[in-house]
């Protein structure tokens, strides 16, 4: 028995399989992603406001992240680090959080989604300022596609008026992935030093304790008591499944695989919200969605595409 498990436990330790294993993170938690855009909006429709949720999430969150720290070895987090995780929870998990809830309260789950996947274009802007990465043609140009499609999407409507909630919804969409996508890039080296679950939790106990201070006018407004068997269910999908089990496949899939990849996999919450929003009738596609989808993928994908080296000729 001693042979087969240490046999099978160098075989998953094998890059390979570790890489494997990181993809099939990221594909579970964009699909649970995906189902989130309905399921959220669903409850912030009538039974908890959006920063009020934000401040639920986090809270319980944090505390499944420290309860499972407590079943895994121990580690020593340094000074520095733990200031550094508290800037990274403000992007990631406050931040992140709030224009996400509250753009989703005010926009479609569709439209949501769509501008959700403008993260790897996002992540190529912040590589160019951080990492001084050269901006090529191709990339330019996709650069360019890709926000043209939210240009598009966001003016569905022809110019906005002032106060229009749609339109509001889709910048504050826009604003969370843009802080997914630096989060992302600045996370990665506590994830290659720290395991998961350790970044975890001190980065949603820094994000708790800014977000209760933001949600405790509306939670003292939340009736809980009034929540239908629905409503719970619904508030324990996007705290257990949205929340540490999404970030937590997230991180582990980073810890292995670049925050290119991880963000490319933001293509399958489009699909999955938009055959579930339009089956329950919560939104419906349109000619205009169709075409943003196809502009942002089009430039995402030229964005990500990696150019051959022009070898000298002999």
């Amino acid at each position: 028995m001693l042979l087969i498990f240490l046999s099978t436990r160098k075989i998953i330790m094998q890059k390979p399989f570790v890489n494997t294993r990181s993809h099939l993170f990221l594909l579970s938690a964009n699909i649970i992603y995906g189902l989130n855009f309905t399921i959220a909006k669903g409850i912030m429709a009538g039974s908890i406001k959006p920063i009020a949720l934000l401040a639920v999430r986090t809270f319980i969150t944090a505390i499944l992240f420290w309860v499972t720290s407590r079943f895994l070895p121990k580690e020593k987090v340094a000074k520095k680090d733990l200031l550094y995780l508290f800037c990274c929870s403000l992007l990631g998990v406050v931040f992140n959080q709030f224009f996400f809830l509250k753009g989703l309260s005010l926009t479609t789950p569709i439209n949501s989604s769509l501008i959700l996947t403008m993260n790897p274009i996002a992540a190529f802007i912040f590589a160019a300022i951080i990492l001084k990465e050269d901006i090529s043609l191709l990339k330019g140009v996709g650069l360019a596609v890709g926000l043209s499609g939210v240009v598009v999407l966001i003016l569905q409507e022809g110019m906005p008026e002032l106060g229009s909630s749609t339109f509001t919804g889709n910048l504050l969409s826009l604003m969370s992935t843009t802080s997914w996508a630096l989060y992302t890039v600045l996370i990665k080296r506590m994830l290659e030093k720290y395991q998961a679950v350790t970044v975890m939790k001190w980065t949603f106990l820094s994000g708790m304790t800014v977000s209760m201070l933001l949600g405790f006018n509306q939670l003292n407004q939340t009736q809980f008591i009034a929540f239908s068997v629905y409503e719970w269910l619904s508030l324990g999908f996007v705290i257990f499944f949205a929340t540490f089990l999404g970030y937590l496949l997230i991180s582990s899939g980073l810890k292995n695989l670049s925050p290119t990849v991880v963000s490319i996999y933001t293509y399958c919450q489009p699909l999955i919200a938009t055959v579930v929003a339009s089956m329950i009738g919560q939104d419906k596609l349109s000619v205009v969605k169709i075409v943003s989808g196809i502009l942002i993928f089009t430039g995402v994908y030229l964005v990500s595409k990696k150019q051959k080296s022009l070898k000298p000729s002999t």
